[in-house]
C-alpha cells in the first residue's frame, strides 16, 4: 500500500495531536508508523493506520514515548555534570588535605594549597552540587 500526501499528514497531525511535541521524535514516529501501514497485509488505510498505532501501544503511549525520550537525554546531561561535581570535589579534597598536611608539618606552600582547595570548594563545586540538586527536582518530578 502506497501512501498519500493527505494520509501521511492525517498521520502527522493525529501524532501531534496525541502528545508528541518534538520534531525529531515526531518526525521518526511518523516515519515508523508510515512504514508499518506501506508493509502492512491490509489494503484498507483505516485498518492499517489501526494495526500501526496499536503495534506503538496506542494513542495513550505516545506521551509515554515522549517522555522516556526526554528522561533519556536529560539522564546523559545528569551523568557528564555529576562527573564534573565529582572532578571539583575530587580537586578541592586533595588540595585542603594536602595543605593541611603541610600545615601540620610546617612545610612550604602549605597556605596557597589550602587557597587553591578553597577555591576549587566555593567556586567550583558547591555552585555545581547545587546546580545538580536543583535539575534534579525537575527530572523527578516528570
Amino acid at each position: 500500500m502506497i501512501l498519500s500526501e493527505q494520509q501521511i499528514e492525517y498521520i502527522s497531525d493525529n501524532l501531534k495531536f496525541y502528545g508528541l511535541t518534538t520534531e525529531e521524535l515526531h518526525s521518526d514516529v511518523l516515519d515508523h508508523i508510515c512504514s508499518l501501514i506501506e508493509n502492512s497485509k491490509h489494503n484498507d488505510f483505516d485498518t492499517a493506520y489501526k494495526e500501526a498505532i496499536k503495534n506503538f501501544g496506542g494513542y495513550n503511549e505516545m506521551r509515554a514515548i515522549e517522555r522516556d525520550t526526554y528522561l533519556l537525554i536529560t539522564f546523559r546531561k545528569n551523568m557528564r555534570r555529576e562527573k564534573f561535581v565529582s572532578a571539583f570535589g575530587l580537586i578541592s579534597t586533595l588540595f585542603i588535605c594536602i595543605g593541611i598536611l603541610f600545615k601540620v608539618m610546617h612545610w612550604p606552600w602549605a597556605s596557597i594549597s589550602l587557597v587553591i582547595g578553597f577555591f576549587f570548594l566555593i567556586f567550583g563545586f558547591l555552585p555545581l552540587f547545587f546546580y545538580q540538586k536543583y535539575k534534579l527536582s525537575f527530572t523527578r518530578n516528570i
